[in-house]
C-alpha cells in the first residue's frame, strides 16, 4: 500500500484519537464491503444481458492474466502448488459457487444477498469443527446457535416464499465456506499466493466449455463492465487482505455490517429495491453472534501465548 496514504491515515487517526493501526484496517475493510457490493451491483446488472457462465470465465480469465504475472514475477516458486488436486478441487468447489452467485444477483435483492452471504462465516466456522477437527466449546456452540437463528430471521421459511434465486443464494454460501475450509488447508503447504492464482485458472478452465456452449460475444459497454468487475473483484480482496494485515480482528469484523448497508444503498438506488427490517433485524443477530466468536477466540488465544511465555 503506497506510505503516502498510510501516513495520511495515520495523521487523521492522530487528529481525532484513535489507534493508527485500527483506524486504517477499519477504512479499508469498509472500503473493500463497497468494492464487493459494487461488484454485485454491476453484475446484477449484467446478469439480465449476459449468461452467468460467460461472466464468471471473463472475469475468471481477466483476474488470472492480472494476477499470474503479478506473483510470478520473482519466480515460480512462489506460486507452485504443493499439489495439484486438492488446488483442482477448490477451483471446481469456487467456480460452481461464482456461477451461483451470478445466476442469482438478478433475482434477489442486493441486500438479501449480503444478509444471507453473512452465514457464509457460521458455515465455515461449523465446517471447522467437523472436518478440520477445531476445538468445540459450549459458548462457540451457543454462538453459532445464535448465528443460525439469525439466518432464520432473514429467509423466514415458512411464512414467506423461499425463491430459487435465495434458495441458490443459500447454497452459494455453504459452497463459498466450504472454499474457506479448502483454501485453510491449502495455506498449510503454501503460499497464499498460490491459492488466488490457481483459484482464478481452475475458474477460468472450468468455466471455458460452458461459456463456449452459450458464448454470445459482449458489447463493448459489457466488456468494459466485466473489466470492471474484475478490478473490484482484486480490489476488494487485496484491500481486505490489507485491513486484517494492519489491524486486529475485532475492530474489523463489525464493518462487515456494512456491506448490508452498501447493498441496499446500492439496491435502493440503482434497482429501486426496499430493505426489508426482518434482513436488517437478522443480519444483526448473524453479524453479532460472528463477532463474539472472533473476540472470544482472539482473547483465548492471547491467554494462550501469555500462559506459554
Amino acid at each position: 500500500m503506497p506510505n503516502v496514504i498510510l501516513r495520511l491515515a495515520e495523521r487523521v487517526a492522530d487528529r481525532i484519537g484513535v489507534e493508527p493501526g485500527n483506524f486504517v484496517g477499519v477504512c479499508l475493510a469498509i472500503f473493500s464491503g463497497l468494492a464487493l457490493m459494487a461488484n454485485g451491483a454491476v453484475a446484477k446488472q449484467l446478469g439480465g444481458e449476459l449468461h452467468p457462465f460467460i461472466l464468471v470465465f471473463l472475469r475468471s480469465l481477466i483476474m488470472a492474466t492480472f494476477l499470474f504475472p503479478i506473483f510470478a514475477r520473482n519466480g515460480y516458486a512462489r506460486i507452485r502448488p504443493a499439489g495439484h488436486g486438492i488446488m483442482i478441487v477448490n477451483g471446481l468447489v469456487f467456480t460452481v459457487a461464482t456461477l451461483g452467485w451470478f445466476w442469482a444477483l438478478p433475482r434477489v435483492p442486493l441486500d438479501m444477498v449480503a444478509a444471507i452471504g453473512f452465514t457464509s462465516q457460521l458455515y465455515a466456522i461449523l465446517g471447522a469443527i467437523i472436518f478440520l477437527g477445531e476445538k468445540s466449546k459450549p459458548w462457540r456452540w451457543a454462538a453459532l446457535s445464535v448465528g443460525f437463528i439469525g439466518a432464520m430471521i432473514i429467509l423466514r421459511p415458512g411464512f414467506t416464499e423461499m425463491s430459487a434465486g435465495v434458495i441458490v443464494v443459500v447454497f452459494t454460501a455453504v459452497l463459498y465456506s466450504t472454499n474457506r475450509l479448502i483454501i485453510k488447508v491449502i495455506a498449510t503447504r503454501n503460499n497464499p499466493a498460490a491459492s488466488v492464482v490457481w483459484q482464478a485458472i481452475w475458474a477460468t478452465v472450468f468455466s471455458f466449455p460452458a461459456a463456449l456452449y452459450v458464448w454470445t460475444t459482449p458489447t463493448f459497454t459489457q466488456g468494459l463492465l466485466i473489466l470492471f468487475i474484475a478490478g473490484l473483484a482484486i480490489l476488494s480482496h487485496y484491500t481486505l487482505a490489507w485491513a486484517l494485515r494492519l489491524s486486529d480482528v475485532g475492530a474489523v469484523e463489525p464493518t462487515t455490517f456494512m456491506r448490508l448497508v452498501w447493498g441496499a444503498m446500492l439496491g435502493f438506488l440503482f434497482f429501486d429495491e426496499v430493505p426489508h427490517l426482518f434482513t436488517i433485524l437478522g443480519s444483526a443477530v448473524v453479524l453479532g453472534s460472528i463477532i463474539y466468536i472472533a473476540r472470544r477466540e482472539r482473547r483465548e488465544g492471547q491467554q494462550k501465548l501469555r500462559v506459554e511465555k
